[in-house]
Formats: C-alpha cells, sequence, structure tokens
C-alpha cells in the first residue's frame, strides 16, 4: 500500500505544490475492532484458562454419558470452547514475550489500551506528518508526506522515524518540523541536533516549571566547573551517579545540608534535614537547555502556533468524512495497511480539489468528459 501513497506525495512534489518549508506531525488514537471486554492481564487469563478446563471436562463428561453413538465432530459448543482455549494459551504466550506490556486483547492481540479523547480505548496510535501547499497554488489544503501506525499509546519515540520516512517520500528535507510536547524527549532531540533539523516542540514539563519557584530549569548550569547554581546562588556540585528508572546513569549533584538548611527557602526547596537540595543531569540535558532556550523566542512560539492549524484539520477529515473513526481490519500489519490507505485517500482528495479547481496551470480543469490525469 505504501507504493500508492508515495506516489501522490513525489507527484505533488514533482509539480511543485508541496511546501516543505514547514511540516507538522501528531498522532491520534483510533479505536480497533476489538472490544475492551476482551482485554486480560496474565492473571486473568490464568484464571479464564481454568474456567475453560473446567467447562471442557463438564462438555466432555455430557457428551460421553450420552445414549447416543459418538459424534463424527465435535459439539459445537465444546469446539468453540476448546479453539477460545488454544486463544487464551496462545495470548499468553504472546503476553509473556512482550516485556513490560501488562495487558493483551484477546480479538485483537496487538491492539492497546490507550487514553483517547473518548476515554480509554482498544486501539492503535495512528501517525501522520503533513505540509501545506505552496501559496502559489492557489488553493489551501496538505498532504500527508509520512504515516504510519505503532501500538504504543505513547509518541515520543515515533518523532525520528517520522522524520526520515517524510524525508524519503519527499526527496527533500523541511525547514521546520512542528510537534506536540507528546514527542519530546533528550534522546529524539539529541538525534535531531546531530541531522541539522530544526525543530518547534514545547516539553510537557514546562508548565509546572512555571510555576514552581525551584524547580530544576530554575538553577543554572555551570559548564566550566559542571556545577549548578540555585536561585539563592548557593552551587550544587557532582556527588555520584545513579540509575534512572529506564536504566540510563545520571549524574547527581548537591548542595550541602547546612547551606540548604540555613537558606530562606527551605522547606519550600527541600525539605531533606540529612542531604541538601538534589538535581540529577541525564546524558542529553545540554540538548535539552539548548532546545529550551530555543523555544522561548518569539520566533519559535510564533512558528508553534501553526501546528493545530496544518495537522489537525487532517485528522478530522480522515475521521469524519472518510469514515475512519475504527478501523476495519485487525493485526498491527493490516491496521498500517489500512492507515496508508486512508492517507493516500486524503493526498488524492487534495490532487483532484487542485486538478478541479484549475488552479495549476499544467492541470487543465478538463470537461468531465475527459479522463482525469494519472496520478
Amino acid at each position: 500500500m505504501r507504493k500508492p501513497f508515495e506516489r501522490t506525495v513525489r507527484t505533488a512534489v514533482t509539480m511543485g505544490l508541496l511546501d516543505l518549508a514547514v511540516q507538522a506531525v501528531d498522532g491520534t488514537k483510533i479505536v480497533a475492532n476489538a472490544s475492551k471486554d476482551r482485554v486480560y492481564d496474565a492473571e486473568e487469563l490464568r484464571a479464564l484458562l481454568g474456567r475453560l478446563d473446567k467447562t471442557i471436562s463438564e462438555l466432555e463428561a455430557q457428551n460421553e454419558a450420552g445414549e447416543d453413538e459418538p459424534a463424527v465432530n465435535l459439539p459445537e459448543e465444546l469446539a468453540d470452547k476448546k479453539v477460545l482455549k488454544e486463544q487464551v494459551r496462545q495470548a499468553m504466550d504472546d503476553l509473556a514475550g512482550r516485556g513490560r506490556q501488562k495487558c493483551i486483547n484477546l480479538t485483537d492481540r496487538d491492539a492497546r489500551l490507550m487514553k483517547s479523547s473518548q476515554g480509554i480505548v482498544t486501539g492503535y496510535n495512528a501517525q501522520a506528518m503533513v505540509s501545506p501547499l505552496q501559496p502559489s497554488v492557489g488553493a489551501n489544503g496538505m498532504l500527508v508526506t509520512a504515516a504510519d501506525v505503532v501500538d504504543e499509546p505513547n509518541d515520543s519515540a515515533q518523532l525520528v522515524p517520522m522524520l526520515e520516512q517524510s524525508e524519503e517520500t519527499t526527496g527533500a528535507r523541511a525547514q521546520v518540523t512542528l510537534a506536540d510536547a507528546g514527542y519530546h524527549s533528550g534522546s529524539a532531540l539529541d538525534e535531531c541536533a546531530r541531522r541539522n533539523l530544526q525543530l518547534v516542540m514545547p516539553e510537557s514539563s514546562r508548565r509546572r516549571a512555571q510555576h514552581h519557584p525551584y524547580h530544576k530549569e530554575r538553577f543554572i548550569y555551570d559548564q566550566c566547573n559542571d556545577s549548578y547554581f540555585c536561585p539563592h546562588g548557593q552551587t550544587l556540585t557532582p556527588v555520584g551517579t545513579m540509575r534512572s528508572p529506564n536504566g540510563r546513569p545520571r549524574r547527581v549533584y548537591r548542595a550541602s545540608a547546612a547551606t540548604c538548611q540555613a537558606c530562606p527557602a527551605f522547606g519550600v526547596c527541600t525539605n531533606d534535614l540529612l542531604n541538601g537540595r538534589a538535581l540529577t543531569a541525564g546524558p542529553h540535558d545540554a540538548v535539552l537547555r539548548r532546545h529550551r532556550t530555543w523555544m522561548s523566542t518569539r520566533e519559535a512560539q510564533k512558528i508553534s502556533k501553526r501546528r493545530k492549524q496544518l495537522i489537525e484539520p487532517v485528522f478530522g477529515i480522515i475521521k469524519e468524512q472518510q469514515g475512519a473513526r475504527r478501523f476495519l481490519l485487525r493485526d498491527l500489519v493490516n491496521v498500517a495497511a489500512e492507515w496508508i490507505l486512508l492517507a493516500t485517500a486524503f493526498n488524492l482528495r487534495t490532487l483532484w480539489r487542485i486538478w478541479r479547481s484549475g488552479a495549476v496551470g499544467f492541470l487543465p480543469c478538463s470537461p468531465a468528459s475527459q479522463p482525469i490525469p494519472s496520478v
């Protein structure tokens, strides 16, 4: 399904329709073709398997106790229970091999519980990258330049893959990429900085930092001495390392207990009587600070306002006008193909509108009796 999708994008690029000065990426949750009632964790699967074993034993006993001759095929109810038992066993094996995933859906084992605007749903995270049409086209519209589906509720690991796919499909690199706070991560920023990609992306912790006078962001890092200065001018020096919950090493910086207890901010900044205020810094702190500085500029804030105008209408059209409120297929590979088909249809819709309006000189508005140019 990717070939026709890529062809729509390359057609637009070849005709000079696409404005790659800016692009926007986002994800939207779409309900899977599976009921939320069919979601089980490991303990619930074991209990279900036990109930099925008991039910199957009772049905087999009833079947054997009958006066009629044994049937060539299993009774329908017994056969259904045995099929369900095999599904449960496969689901248990599948869940055991999925690391930190805690539950699984028996109908669609790739679907996950996700938070959406409709509450918690069993669904998928559909990703899209879009760019606007060139102003010279004389028509408003967007084109999807990258599309994918993942079974992860979080967007943070999807930024770089979407950037790579968009660049490969268009054959060019957009000047600025707009993303929301869900994509924000040090590793993504580090990779984009290495590739010299310009990102406009807020961070989710900014709201908390703006209201807490002693948030880590309020501390100034001294690169020459590898230390931090607190808002009251006290120094936090490195005292060792620790492991974060994801296993990555982080440097620990701490002020002395005596200094913090004598500070007027004691009780607000820290309540630790045995140790002073501590901060931790990961390997991506430097790129995080640079990005934070960039995001505080008027230019970044002005560009950031365009994100919703670019990406949200695309999701609205796909869901409302193309009827993609729920996926029709099951399993991640099939759902991904369905999403690519929806993105292709969206792009064809945009190209048809341009052709039909005669906005571009070498795409004439032909009479209905003439064949539509192939895209």
